[in-house]
């Protein structure tokens, strides 16, 4: 066996192998020497080593010792398992043998060891060498340090890996949205919604809710918009939504020089579900409004009864005052005491009207008429369940806010439908029935509000309007004066209300109001 020192100085074009099988030296021009090959070999940037048939090493360029450690005095003939390492499975190598054995090329990672004993993980090609018969007659290695490469690699995995796991435990939504709304991620937060719509993608629901507030440019970002969508079972749903641009960087080969080689736009949508807020919200805004409303009803019930009383002393007190402006109408005796009559009763309608509560301005804002109906019907549940009220609640699906005091219209709504319960509870039907609907027509919001109780005498029709007037056979503590301020807050709107002459089986109350009507309350 030749010593180390005779194989080194053996040039490689001595080696007895056809080299021309080695990818890369199949083409070598005429004007390229041998030698110009050996030299660009010895030279490589990568650790190329060839061996016999058995893996012994014969050759090993510079870069070879450079990694290794190894000398080429040190390292020639010894076989490649040197650089092996026990942790680089045994099937793997097995594989590699059968491989180029074969004849073919063989490619793949191998951890192995430098001459201090240090491990690197090494990107691995293994060409086999055929002489001029095709026999193999030697194999070429070449391989590189891809330790820090696979480092990175693993770094950037875990990254990943770290990143999906704290988004797929935070308890927001977040979802990546391309630029034709195509979901390319999505957390586990998204996927639970997401189960919930069947075949309907919430992503789209809160980009179709957004349309309105976002214009041309979905996305250009935005930053906590509360947005609304009924889910498959009609539940309300609430999102508190923030939407982050973010580019997409272009692969390309040619736009590897270009400075910001954007390709296109991704929105990441993140989301949280407020519904519960929304919902406690709501129940605290119905409270305060139902606390408010009993302080209005008792004022104006406090102001019916001093108005009823007041109109009661009117009249004789206007007798009285006839009387005495009329001469020689009664005796000379009486005209005192009818005098003092009089006086007392004038003061004392005059003290009545110094304790009425006082009715404040109510300015004019924008109202929307289908959620004032529909925080009634919410506030008077406990009202109609006690009545036993089948509801049938048909709204016009869009609806245009009116120029109206709030306060007032849901005043005037309450006195319809206090009444409307009132006679269902007279009328003591098996099936009592509540229907109110709103349309929009010609630039007027018409309501109906209809019930199936004692309904009203069409001589009385007109005369219920009137203050004072009630037309249940039972008072239930009322003054009479519901219709007659439900006309006042009507007409002050613009607007008229009547009841329906055609419908016999109750009591139809037919509302309109206009949407441009400006008071002065408005001034």
């Amino acid at each position: 066996m030749p010593m180390p020192n005779q194989i080194i100085a053996t040039p490689l074009n001595e080696l007895h192998a056809d080299f021309t099988g080695i990818p890369g030296f199949e083409h070598v021009g005429p004007g390229l020497s041998l030698q110009a090959i050996l030299e660009t070999v010895e030279q490589a940037p990568v650790a190329i080593s060839i061996t016999d048939t058995r893996a012994n090493i014969l050759y090993v360029n510079a870069n070879f010792e450079t990694l290794t450690g190894y000398t080429r005095h040190e390292i020639s003939g010894q076989n490649e398992s040197v650089l092996s390492c026990k942790t680089t499975p045994l099937e793997l190598y097995r594989e590699l043998w059968r491989t180029i054995q074969s004849g073919k090329v063989w490619r793949g990672a191998l951890v192995n060891r430098t001459k201090d004993g240090k491990s690197y993980l090494a990107e691995v090609t293994i060409a086999p060498v055929t002489d001029a018969k095709g026999q193999v007659t030697n194999f070429l290695g070449m391989h590189r340090d891809i330790t820090t490469l696979h480092q990175l690699e693993q770094e950037l995995k875990h990254q990943k890996a770290l990143s999906e796991t704290i988004l797929d435990l935070a308890p927001t939504i977040v979802v990546l949205l391309d630029s034709k709304r195509n979901v390319l991620l999505d957390n586990q937060t998204y996927k639970q919604l997401k189960a919930g719509f069947g075949d309907t993608e919430p992503a789209h629901l809160f980009m179709d809710a957004l349309a309105d507030r976002l214009g041309d440019n979905p996305f250009g970002g935005f930053n906590d918009i509360q947005v609304r969508f009924d889910a498959p079972n009609g539940a309300e749903c609430w999102f508190a939504v923030s939407g982050i641009q973010v580019e997409e960087l272009d692969h390309a080969a040619q736009s590897y020089f270009k400075a910001g080689n954007e390709s296109g736009h991704y929105l990441l949508l993140v989301a949280t579900d407020i519904t519960t807020r929304k919902a406690e919200a709501e129940r605290a805004r119905l409270q305060q409004l139902k606390v408010q409303m009993a302080e209005q009803e008792l004022t104006q019930s406090i102001r019916e009864t001093l108005s009823g009383a007041i109109f009661q002393l009117e009249t004789p007190v206007n007798v009285i005052q006839a009387a005495l402006s009329m001469p020689h109408s009664s005796p000379e005796a009486l005209y005192p005491i009818l005098r003092q009559v009089l006086d007392s009763s004038q003061r004392a309608i005059d003290a009545m009207r110094k304790v009425l509560p006082r009715v404040e301005q109510e300015r004019h804002f924008l109202v929307n008429i289908n959620q004032t109906l529909k925080d009634l019907l919410v506030i008077s549940t406990d009202r109609l369940l006690s009545v036993g009220a089948v509801v049938e609640w048909k709204p016009e699906p869009v609806l245009p806010a009116i120029n109206g005091s709030e306060a007032s219209l849901r005043r005037m709504f309450h006195y319809l439908l206090d009444n409307a319960l009132l006679s269902l509870e007279e009328a003591g039907r098996k099936n009592p029935e509540l229907h109110i609907h709103t349309c929009l027509k010609d630039d007027t919001i018409f309501v109906e509000i209809t019930d199936n109780g004692v309904g009203i005498p069409p001589k009385q029709r007109l005369k219920v309007f009137e203050p004072f007037q009630s037309a249940w056979k039972r008072g239930r503590g009322k003054a009479g004066m519901g219709l007659s301020m439900a006309q006042e807050i009507v007409n002050s709107h613009g607007g008229g209300i009547r009841i329906d002459p055609d419908y016999t089986d109750g009591c139809r109350i037919l509302i309109n109001l206009p949407i441009k009507y400006r008071s002065e309350a408005m001034e």
